[in-house]
């Protein structure tokens, strides 16, 4: 069995026949109350026949570890790679954060890109756990 995780969005037609899913940002983190993080919202560009309306954006739990393994653990893991060297060649600690932050751009600049592909929009009356 996959895990499937579902977000509600609408998708919008804009002003040049460019289709989108856009989805509520602040959605997430709306328990936190910060100015400025309500009403924001992300658009996706779609490639679909679907009407305008509301819609689910899902992806794939393991396609979510990836992508966050690849945008967040990388940088990370250099970023402790190069601190833990610094530690162990026992170099000043200025030599140290360089080489953390050495460590920190050689993992992001190891990040790659992931098709949207990964990104299936689906129609709200398919989504039984947003009704």
């Amino acid at each position: 069995m996959t895990l499937i995780l579902t977000t509600p969005a609408r998708l919008v037609t804009d002003e040049n026949n460019s289709r989108f899913a856009e989805v509520e940002v602040g959605r997430a983190c709306s328990g936190c109350h910060k100015a400025g993080c309500q009403g924001k919202t992300h658009r996706i560009p779609v490639e679909s026949s679907l009407n305008e309306g509301l819609i689910g954006v899902d992806i794939k739990a393991l396609d979510l570890g990836v992508l966050m393994v690849n945008s967040l653990g990388l940088p990370l893991m250099g970023l402790l790679l190069g601190a833990g060297l610094g530690h162990f060649w026992a170099v000043h600690e200025g030599l140290q954060l360089g080489l953390a932050i050495v460590g920190m751009g050689i993992g992001t600049v190891s990040c790659r890109a992931y098709a949207q592909s990964l990104i299936r929009i689906r129609r709200r009356e398919a989504l039984s756990c947003l009704s």
